[in-house]
């Protein structure tokens, strides 16, 4: 299947969103209904990635694992048939490639289901000295989401998210570089809803995740569970 100029449009902007912003931040645009058949979803907008309690970054270890702020973020999905579709997600320096699929349990109402898998490579300033850190992390992410559809001007989405995710990185530090690698878990919930008329819609939704890290460096070992929240917005366009 050769891609059309929707689709390479949607892939260049999704690249962009890549190359820019520092939050890692998973916003899932669920919307009411995989793309369907033939068609192509392009969205565009910001996410942002807020770790409260114990998550609130404090050392390079743990805020190049789940680092905090806002970044742009961008979409495109392409149907593969009327339940498929096979999409990638950008939101600042993270990428992620889902496929999914729904089953029609009403006229308004479809469950989704699915799998993605992430990854993606930060370098940032870790404090006001300027120390710089660098490091990747790569994940995986399963949704199962309840959906609801009235006439394609409303759609609403609430259901279950759960994640693990493995970062590693190094700081460069006043006394060398400091080795440092991490585990996390997160699962949660995520809801949203989008307002539109025929192929354009504005998407917002709210993910509330709980999330458990270990990990150690050179000079410590750390735990840390807390809740992060992952608002999001973006207007979709459907060619």
């Amino acid at each position: 299947m050769s891609l059309g100029a929707p689709a390479r449009l949607a892939l260049s902007i999704v690249a962009i969103a890549l190359g820019v912003g520092c939050a890692p931040a998973l916003p899932t645009f669920s919307g009411a209904r995989t793309t369907p058949d033939g068609r192509t979803d392009l969205g565009l907008g910001m996410a942002s990635r807020i770790p409260t309690g114990d998550l609130a970054p404090t050392e390079g270890s743990l805020d190049l694992a789940a680092p905090a702020g806002m970044a742009p973020a961008a979409f495109a999905r392409v149907g593969l048939n009327h339940e498929w579709d096979l999409g990638l997600i950008a939101a600042g320096p993270s990428g992620r490639l889902e496929l999914r699929t729904h089953t029609r349990l009403s006229t308004y109402v479809r469950v989704h289901g699915g799998v993605s898998a992430y990854g993606g490579y930060a370098s940032t300033p870790i404090d006001p000295l300027n120390t710089q850190g660098e490091g990747w992390r790569a994940g995986v992410l399963v949704p199962l989401v309840v959906t609801f559809d009235v006439l394609s001007i409303l759609e609403a989405w609430v259901g279950l998210r759960l994640g693990a995710e493995r970062a590693e990185g190094m700081l460069a530090a006043s006394y060398g570089a400091a080795s440092t690698s991490a585990w996390g878990l997160r699962g949660g919930g995520v809801f949203g809803f989008a307002l539109g008329f025929r192929r354009v819609h504005m998407l917002a939704e709210l993910g509330v995740d709980g999330e458990w890290w270990q990990g150690e460096s050179n000079t410590l070992r750390f735990e840390r569970a807390g809740v992060a929240l992952t608002p999001a917005v973006a207007l979709r366009v459907r060619f």
